[in-house]
């Protein structure tokens, strides 16, 4: 067993109250050491016997052992269809000339964008973070990261953009380990304390296979227990003044993406992690015409049950990346464009993050017309709805430009 030693330790925050909170599931209190002391460390083990010694043999000083599987983002247009509409049709269905009427186009806001790493050249972005030193806010090429920034700012082209590149490159395709996932919101949670009152947060990725995951009930595992560090830190975030968004997944029933597990699609098997926490707004995918889009995955959530929260549009022909963006990961930042504008007229002390999530569920437009469901969660996102639900008045004759 052996320390990584390129992994710098990480202050590992705890949500402390709140009526949303999951229960304890694995026992594992990080009180017992209090919250300032405990940091979270990366070991290789050699097999599972090394990781039972731990867990049977750990000092004082080793208050838990937990699973640290690989994520990866929800990107790709499955089901082979064309994509449908475009960037201007996405922009109307949102509602978002109500919203630059308002003269809210997210001005003033930080979005945190947690991705592969975004095209400094095509979106301008103001800061960042990486796992690894020497990277350089904006200096990733254009992919899945790019894409997600571009639609963000499809409601809020004047929002701040951070490049968290959390995903890098590896063989062909983009992944990180859940603990540099811990990292990285750590050092959202210092941003947000050192300035707080207006970030938004975008999350286009998740766990597709729990086989790299330890199974559930274990206390080491991530995918349905609330103690694990990455979910405590979600809720950190979210307690300093974060609004955190996270893609609900692609391994919806109806053509779930081909990483998707064994046991790991459709409804009830599809949203876990922090994807599915209480506190956190879960996006769904629908096409512009509202029809749910197949690979979009389906509650109950492995730590919530009510999830999705709500839907966002997504398989349009937009950022140019991609024939579409696509996947619930275009759907998740669409969202996060309405919450960054709408973020610009209400700081934290003024709407909380719960509150602005109670917000956008409730002027869903409910399309299934149930209310509330495993599919769609409350409807698809409306702006206008939200718009009008905060009272909030056209600003003078000037609009802003929706370019992105």
């Amino acid at each position: 067993m052996r320390f990584d030693e390129t992994y710098h330790p990480v202050q590992v925050w705890r949500r402390i109250g709140g009526g949303d909170d999951p229960p304890a599931a694995s026992g594992f209190n990080y009180g017992t050491v209090g919250p300032a002391a405990t940091y979270a460390v990366r070991v290789d083990a050699d097999d599972e016997d090394a990781v039972e010694r731990l867990r049977r043999d750990r000092s004082a000083d080793v208050v838990g052992v937990f699973a640290d599987p690989t994520v990866s983002p929800f990107p790709s247009p499955y089901c082979s269809d064309s994509p449908v509409g475009a960037t201007q049709d996405v922009a109307r269905r949102l509602g978002v000339r109500a919203l630059h009427r308002a003269k809210l186009t997210g001005r003033g806001v930080h979005v945190a964008v947690v991705d592969t790493g975004i095209d400094g050249s095509r979106i301008p972005v103001a800061g960042g973070w990486a796992p690894t030193p020497g990277y350089v806010p904006g200096s990733s090429a254009p992919n899945h990261g790019t894409m997600v920034a571009y639609d963000v700012r499809i409601a809020a082209p004047d929002a701040q953009l951070f490049d968290y590149a959390l995903l890098k490159s590896q063989a062909g395709t983009w992944a990180a380990f859940l603990s540099d996932a811990i990292a990285a919101f750590a050092d959202l949670v210092e941003r947000v304390n050192a300035a707080p009152g207006r970030w938004v947060v975008n999350n286009s990725w998740g766990l597709f296979d729990r086989a790299s995951d330890a199974p559930i009930g274990s206390p080491e595992n991530y995918s349905a227990n609330p103690d694990h560090p990455f979910n405590q830190v979600t809720g950190a975030l979210v307690a300093a003044g974060a609004d955190v968004f996270f893609a609900a997944g692609n391994c919806g029933a109806d053509c779930p993406d081909g990483r998707c597990g064994a046991g790991d699609t459709g409804s009830g098997a599809s949203i876990h992690g922090a994807n599915s926490h209480p506190e956190v707004v879960s996006v769904a995918a629908v096409t512009v015409t509202d029809r749910r889009l197949g690979y979009s995955s389906q509650g109950p959530g492995a730590l919530y049950s009510r999830k999705p929260d709500l839907a966002g549009f997504s398989h349009f022909a937009g950022s140019g990346i991609y024939p579409a963006d696509a996947g619930t990961s275009a759907a998740s930042p669409v969202a996060v464009g309405v919450a960054a504008a709408l973020r610009q007229a209400f700081a934290t002390d003024r709407l909380a993050p719960a509150q602005l999530k109670g917000l956008l569920q409730r002027t869903a437009r409910d399309v299934n017309g149930d209310g509330w469901d495993y599919d769609l969660g409350y409807g698809v996102i409306d702006a206008a709805a939200a718009v009008k639900a905060l009272g909030l008045k056209p600003q003078g004759r000037k609009r802003a430009s929706t370019t992105v």
